[in-house]
């Protein structure tokens, strides 16, 4: 038994350092997140200053230290590359995986799921994807995950009650220093859910929980105290007004800010097991009043408590419902670990899995038929063939496999669909990471010692440019961030013109629109030149036109 665990958390290791820490340095760091942690680690460790973060050389205060810390200690150890940027992130989602493996075995009690259930976790897509970028995010997700491993470790053997409870509250603790007090309100109201539905709220009456409450009032909150004291109100504003009561009413990205969004979220950013976590779900509910296990309440209260605190947000992103997909791969693995063992479930197990492969195939068939759009972006076609054929081959692999009955063989089939993906995105590379980054375009940008000065840029190129050219910058734009930065916005045309005249050249990096008004607005007095087109960004050089000389009188 010990060797088989040791071959199943290698299986899960290996795989998981390719998905996760694989070609992290081919592409350079995304606008606008990457950058924005990225920077802000980067002035946190030039300045050697780690308690408060920094962006544009003022204090910033969207969240909390803790994975700024984790970004500044990389580049003071290997230096800066997008490969140090995103190795946390990258073995917090390893943690993360492996993690989910160990809470399988508490709660299942059972190898082949909790080994089922870290392979959906890892293998999904949205998590695979979070895994190879700079967010606090997974670091967040893992922390709660970790939390609730040691709560469900304590459940289980009272007489490891107390040790469950103490690490329970200190994992609460690191999670409320990675991005908010939701790492403290999450796993708490998942708990409490979790021991009233067990009818077992008698479980927190043990020492452990007022001295695992006051350890993470030790740990969490020296940091909230040190920076309110030095900054007061602007703290407050910025911290809990701004980035937490303000996204509750008012929606950053209005098109997310529907009911469904999280739903669609959960679904689609568990592929390729999407239809196994629909089946899943609807076997739970039909199971609520007659065979549900330990697991089956804690992964509903795990999914509850967070859909309660985002869902009723207005500011939605899906990348914060990340702390459920754990206890969303669980309730998928417990129902492939049951369909595999119960005859009755074999019949549902083939159609679920000839269904998943069929998608496969219409994606396969899709990407082959949308060459003509793909023409526009890349370069050559050959990566999406490589792409539809992998999919349509793994689809007849897959298939063949369900009709023949060797589910497990075929779930190990499905789990390799997100392989043939990443590779193509290497593969394409070249030509897509001009529509994400501002690298390449920051690099027409002279360095300081030429004589520039202030970059103009675009809102979605403010961070990037900023981190990769290191300049001063001033956004063009009618609006100001949603998280206000220190730079300057300049909203007419009056500002525009008093940076032309004040700079002998001026370079910027903006959106077709703005660079379509530049050349309205100024073209009569300015020469603006276009230097290059990259993606969605145009590189300008803006320099003065020269005055007629005044003809002499006769």
């Amino acid at each position: 038994m010990r060797l088989f665990f040791i071959k199943r958390v290698s299986i899960l290791f290996l795989l998981c350092a390719a998905l996760f820490l694989l070609g992290n340095n081919l592409f350079s760091l995304s606008d606008p997140d990457e950058v924005f942690y990225s920077l802000t680690a980067h002035e946190m460790a030039a300045k050697n200053e780690w308690l408060t973060p920094l962006i544009f050389g003022q204090p910033q205060f969207e969240k909390p230290p803790l994975t700024y810390w984790l970004l500044a200690t990389a580049f003071k150890t290997w230096g800066e590359s997008p490969f140090t940027a995103r190795l946390f992130p990258a073995i917090f989602a390893i943690l993360g995986v492996l993690a989910v493996y160990l809470m399988g075995l508490i709660g299942f009690k059972d190898e082949r799921k909790a080994f089922l259930s870290a392979l959906v976790l890892a293998s999904g897509v949205f998590f695979a994807g979070m895994g190879k970028t700079v967010f606090t995010d997974m670091i967040f997700t893992v922390f709660i995950l970790l939390a609730m491993t040691m709560f469900l470790g304590g459940y289980m053997d009272r007489r490891r009650q107390e040790l469950g409870i103490i690490g329970f509250y200190v994992f609460c603790a690191l999670a409320t220093l990675t991005k908010s007090p939701l790492g403290f309100l999450i796993p708490q109201m998942a708990v409490i859910l979790f021991l009233l539905y067990q009818r077992q709220i008698n479980f927190l009456k043990n020492w452990a929980v007022p001295a695992g409450i006051l350890l993470y009032l030790i740990l969490a909150l020296p940091w909230y105290i040190y920076v309110y004291h030095q900054y007061g109100q602007a703290f407050i504003q910025e911290f809990f007004y701004n980035d937490h009561w303000r996204r509750l009413m008012e929606a950053e990205h209005r098109a997310n800010d529907h009911w469904f969004f999280y739903p669609m979220t959960m679904v689609a950013g568990i592929f390729p097991w999407s239809l196994f976590l629909v089946a899943a779900s609807v076997d739970l509910f039909k199971r609520l009043k007659s065979s549900v296990t330990v697991m089956d309440y804690l992964t509903l209260s795990w999914v509850v408590a967070v859909l309660l605190v985002f869902q009723m947000a207005h500011s939605k992103l899906a990348s914060y419902i990340l702390p459920l997909f754990p206890a969303l791969a669980l309730m998928t693995g417990n129902f492939l670990g049951n369909g595999l063992l119960q005859i009755q479930q074999r019949r549902k197990m083939q159609n679920l899995l000839c269904a998943s492969f069929a998608i496969l195939a219409v994606m396969g068939i899709a990407v082959m038929f949308g060459q003509k759009l793909a023409k526009h972006y890349f370069s050559s076609n050959m990566p999406m063939y490589f792409l539809s054929g992998s999919l349509i081959a793994l689809s007849g692999i897959g298939v063949t496999l369900a009709f023949k009955e060797r589910f497990q063989v075929a779930l190990y089939v499905l789990a390799l669909s997100l392989c043939p993906i990443l590779l193509t995105v290497f593969l394409v590379r070249s030509d897509l990471e001009a529509y994400v980054s501002s690298h390449e375009a920051s690099e027409y940008i002279p360095p300081r010692s030429w004589g520039v000065t202030t970059v103009l840029t675009s809102k979605p190129n403010a961070r990037g440019i900023r981190y990769f050219t290191g300049q001063e910058i001033a956004v063009i734009d009618n609006s100001q961030f949603f998280s206000p930065h220190p730079v300057p916005i300049l909203d007419t045309d009056d500002k525009i013109m008093n940076i032309f005249e004040h700079q002998r050249v001026t370079y910027a990096v903006v959106r077709k629109s703005v660079y379509q008004s530049l050349m309205n607005e100024f073209s009569t007095r300015f020469h603006i030149s276009l230097l290059k087109n990259v993606g969605y960004d145009y590189v300008l050089r803006i320099t003065p036109l020269p005055v007629p000389a005044l003809s002499s009188p006769k």
